[in-house]
């Protein structure tokens, strides 16, 4: 049916902490923190430090990127070795569009 979503995943994933990228062999931590439900073979004891700490890693000033929008500006990144927040840092009046443009591709390994 025209404009129905799919729902894409209806049980849980498993994804490596670490991935390489597949174009230029470069590691990266691969961590959704909101979706993150457990580390396979560590207890809740020992995989909530470890996900802060990582988290903490990862967010870090020198790793991150803000882009200054200007008119007609796109923006697009890699997913498969970034974190990416959406920031609500700009005037209420101000209008911006998303466009989420996924493509197929392997596995993370």
């Amino acid at each position: 049916m025209p404009g129905e979503r799919k729902k894409i995943a209806t049980e849980s994933v498993t994804h490596p902490l670490v991935r390489v990228h597949p174009d230029n062999g470069r590691k990266a931590i691969y961590i959704n923190p909101i979706r993150i439900e457990e580390i396979i073979g560590m207890g809740e004891a020992e995989f909530l430090p470890l996900l802060d700490e990582l988290l903490e890693h990862a967010t870090q000033l020198k790793f991150q990127y803000r882009h200054k929008w200007h008119s007609g500006d796109v923006v697009i990144w890699d997913n498969r070795c970034l974190l990416h927040k959406a920031n609500g840092d700009y005037p209420d009046g101000e209008v911006r569009y998303l466009y989420r443009l996924m493509l197929k591709g392997g596995k993370p390994v």
